[in-house]
């Protein structure tokens, strides 16, 4: 069964060549390896298997998710030449999402019946089944045998529910098509066996929080520009530095200087406090003034 990553958004199936000795089994594997993209492909491994060697790789057929957001990784395995112990192929197939049963088109019907057999009894085991999971009949070498019928060989080998793909594996011939009929039946699968989640939705503007932009440097002559000085200093909480009067109304506001003490700080509740220093006739008094922010009510 395919394994669902939902965190990385990502499928794994699992993909078998399988086949009799000489079918040309390895032989496609190593094709189909040569003809991804570097870029989309793992390395090509060997491992002891049993007294034989096991050969796989894995590879995304996508640069981009194409399926639900999703990318598909497929993981390709097979046994290539002669398998001595039986329980190699049935641990290569454990989890198999599908399987490319191959088979040599000139002994089709005496080495490809055993294959089959022996491919259901693995099967079995794991509670699987041939006639209910992906899985293509590539029919190999038809280029020596004269096989110009695949449909025919599948009904010979009596796996006529199966699709048949005629190829060459020595020159690629077929060998790309088999692949693509057989991932095709696995995407479909996944898509009715599994529910994949849908991609989180973008946060709304609103959600997110603007960042905190510092003030520039204050501008101690052109801070307040024209705008007038109010007769009375405005609301503060609290936070005044000393105890210096302000001057009156009456004293020269030439020499007044107002400078920003610090950076602004934002409140949680949508104010800004402000720190500023007034400075008149050689006094400095400190003071924060807090700024609700709020729309603009004025505007029609």
């Amino acid at each position: 069964m395919a394994i669902i990553n939902n965190a990385k958004r990502e499928i794994n199936a699992k993909i078998v060549y399988y086949g009799h000795e000489g079918a040309g089994k390895g032989t496609s594997l190593r094709y189909l390896y040569e003809r991804i993209k570097p870029s989309l492909r793992g390395e090509l491994k060997t491992l002891p298997a049993s007294g034989g060697s096991l050969l796989f790789f894995d590879f995304c057929p996508f640069e981009q998710p194409v399926f639900g957001g999703y990318r598909i990784r497929f993981h390709i395995y097979t046994l290539p030449g002669r398998v001595a112990n039986p329980a190699a192929w049935k641990m290569t197939l454990k989890g198999a999402d599908g399987v490319v049963l191959v088979v040599d088109a000139a002994d089709a019907t005496a080495a490809g019946k055993q294959s089959i057999e022996r491919l259901r009894d693995y099967l079995a085991s794991y509670g699987m089944s041939l006639n209910d999971m992906p899985a293509v009949l590539q029919v190999n070498k038809a280029d020596r045998s004269g096989a110009t019928n695949a449909t025919t060989t599948a009904a010979q080998l009596e796996v006529e529910h199966l699709t048949a793909c005629l190829s060459t594996a020595l020159n690629g011939e077929g060998v790309l098509e088999t692949f693509s009929v057989l991932s095709r039946q696995i995407m479909e699968r996944v898509g009715a066996e599994h529910t994949l989640q849908a991609e989180p939705a973008p946060l709304p503007p609103s959600s997110v929080a603007a960042p905190q932009v510092a003030a520039p440097p204050a501008q101690p002559d052109s801070l307040l520009g024209d705008v007038p000085v109010p007769s009375q200093p405005p609301p503060t909480d609290g936070e005044e530095a000393a105890d210096a009067p302000l001057p009156s109304e009456t004293e020269s506001l030439g020499d007044l200087r107002v400078t920003l003490a610090a950076e602004a700080v934002p409140q949680a509740d949508g104010s800004v406090r402000i720190p500023l220093a007034i400075s008149l006739h050689g006094q400095t008094r400190r003071l924060v003034l807090t700024v609700a922010v709020g729309p603009d009510t004025d505007t029609p």
